[in-house]
């Protein structure tokens, strides 16, 4: 790995890192894909090499796992992420995480000009903007990120199914992070499951409610 390859860490980008492993915890369903792509990610990156601020990095990545990410009740362990392999690809976790602590045990190179803890915001303080994802500033990660360094690592275990929020979203609205949308239009092209959900969203449940009992009779009126 040359210094160029593992140079691509710094602070912003750890920490972006650190939302989408949150971000991927707490979702639903997820694949092997996803977690191939972050430990892929990571190989570069390198976010215990600059959190929990660049003077002072926990340095080892079980330590980073450990410190701020739980499985159920269980910290997040070497043990705990070949589980989570294991279940989306039977007997392939130790041969992917044996593959990643290979490179990572590579010299690491971190990119220069971020020193000093936390560096000022810039323009693009989430350097994925653009990518595959195409949501900057609304994306599961950006908003997880987001919510680990406002209200600290324990945000992870309030969202998910059944938990106090379902999404990373409502978090992220419910401590001031994400705008509330207070309008959404609707066309003939729009997705119908989406335009529902979003309806909801705005009008809350019981005004939703109305809304459906109003339509069908303008519906039964009109045939």
């Amino acid at each position: 790995m040359t210094a160029e390859e593992a140079g691509e860490g710094t602070y912003e980008r750890a920490l972006q890192i650190e939302g989408s492993m949150a971000a991927l915890l707490s979702r639903q369903s997820s694949s092997l894909e996803d977690w191939s792509n972050l430990l892929k990610v990571m190989e570069t990156t390198r976010p215990w090499e600059h959190l929990p601020t660049q003077d002072n990095p926990y340095k080892d990545v079980y330590k980073w796992t450990q410190t701020q990410f739980k499985v159920g009740d269980q910290p997040l362990g070497r043990e705990q992420l070949v589980r989570i392999i294991d279940a989306y690809a039977p007997g392939r976790g130790k041969p992917i995480v044996a593959a990643f602590e290979k490179v990572i045990a590579q010299p690491y190179f971190p990119k220069l000009g971020t020193k000093g803890g936390r560096p000022k915001a810039s323009g693009n303080p989430y350097p994925d903007k653009g990518n595959s994802a195409g949501r900057y500033g609304t994306s599961a990660d950006y908003l997880m990120a987001r919510l680990i360094e406002q209200e600290g690592p324990e945000v992870q275990q309030l969202i998910g199914p059944g938990r106090q929020f379902e999404s990373v979203t409502a978090a992220a609205r419910h401590y001031g992070i994400a705008k509330k949308r207070e309008r959404y239009e609707v066309s003939a092209t729009v997705s119908v499951s989406n335009a529902a959900a979003r309806i909801v969203e705005v009008l809350g449940p019981a005004k939703a409610a109305e809304l459906v009992t109003a339509i069908t009779l303008q519906l039964t009126v009109g045939s």
